[in-house]
């Protein structure tokens, strides 16, 4: 392992970006069958229910040393973080355009958060209470993922955003990353008539999107070829790990950096299966690099009803891991902010 000045551990650290996300606890409320996340949690020990200040203290320090501009407060779900509005002043006061990515499932710690945080970022699941701009200071930003369950037909989209396009600072639509074979099979059907409605693009980055209605629909089944590692950014870890976040979600094909072809073919997409079919066609001399989103999984309509309990893609949200006398003990300020002040 190895170490910077300040002593935060680190994992090979390069200078990839100007943004840091941090990952403030991995519990969450829900249990959505779509998330990124759940390969990962096996490398989460029980016992790290949330980050401590001393431990933000160290990855501040680190992002002030590699001159990052944007940190981001992720999960899990952030905001049950009892200390979350601790952290978000310790992330301001740094110096650092602050963000904080949410479910808005508790929707007062969120309005705590208010004016500390510069970018308010809410998924969309389903019919949910929602915030409106005109309540807020920070600027309000709705992600809303395109699945069978929330927007089973484009009609519900655009009557969607008709109607909420004036409630946010932003609309952020993505379609599913097919990670899992939940995502595959609960990818939305209108697929096709986006393309042939609003024309497919790529941006300077090489993501695919579609322009609708003013806003952007990204098409994060779509594999990307064109990721440069440099783009990425930083993620540090409740344990003060500071990894690289897209080599994280491909830990398995580290080994193969030698080719540097198959290696950026395997890193277009997270999908297992994906990955797969693309060592298989490699290994047989058939890689077809001009028609890579061949390899992706197709969609097996069976095994939608048997996932998970149907379509139903969020867990109803659970109570709080510690009991709330602790909860509102832990989420009371330090008495003296000079205890998690940044070293120079």
């Amino acid at each position: 392992m190895a170490y910077d000045q300040d002593g935060t551990k680190r994992s090979d650290v390069r200078q990839y970006s100007n943004k840091l996300l941090i990952i403030v606890t991995k519990k969450c409320n829900r249990d959505c069958a779509f998330c990124i996340d759940r390969p990962n949690r096996k490398y989460y020990l029980d016992d790290q229910a949330f980050i401590d200040l001393a431990t933000v203290k160290n990855i501040l320090n680190f992002a002030k040393s590699k001159n990052i501009k944007t940190i981001a407060l992720n999960g899990g779900e952030p905001t049950l973080h009892p200390q979350i509005v601790t952290i978000a002043k310790m992330v301001k006061e740094a110096g650092f355009l602050t963000k904080i990515f949410t479910n808005y499932d508790f929707p007062e710690v969120v309005k705590q958060l208010d004016g500390i945080i510069d970018i308010i970022r809410i998924s969309y699941y389903g019919p949910m209470q929602l915030p409106k701009q005109k309540d807020f200071q920070s600027k309000i930003t709705l992600k809303i993922t395109l699945t069978k369950a929330t927007f089973p037909k484009l009609d519900d989209l655009i009557q969607f955003v008709k109607e909420h396009r004036h409630d946010f600072y932003d609309l952020e639509i993505h379609t599913l990353m097919q990670n899992n074979d939940y995502s595959i099979n609960a990818q939305v059907d209108y697929l096709d008539i986006l393309n042939e409605w609003y024309p497919l693009k790529r941006n300077a980055k090489g993501d695919y999107y579609h322009d609708f209605m003013g806003f952007q629909i990204k098409r994060e089944d779509l594999p990307n070829l064109d990721y440069n590692l440099e783009q990425k950014l930083y993620k540090a870890h409740m344990d003060g790990t500071i990894s690289h976040y897209f080599e994280e979600d491909h830990y398995e094909i580290g080994g193969l950096d030698q080719n540097a072809t198959l290696t950026k073919v395997l890193r277009a997409h997270r999908n297992a299966q994906y990955r797969e079919n693309v060592k298989r066609a490699y290994e047989t001399s058939s890689l077809d690099l001009d028609n890579i989103d061949k390899y992706l999984p197709q969609k097996q309509n069976d095994k939608l009803a048997t996932w998970r309990g149907g379509n139903k893609e969020c867990m109803k949200p659970v109570s709080k891991s510690v009991s709330d006398a602790e909860y509102e003990e832990l989420r009371q300020e330090p008495s003296s902010m000079k205890d998690i002040t940044l070293g120079n």
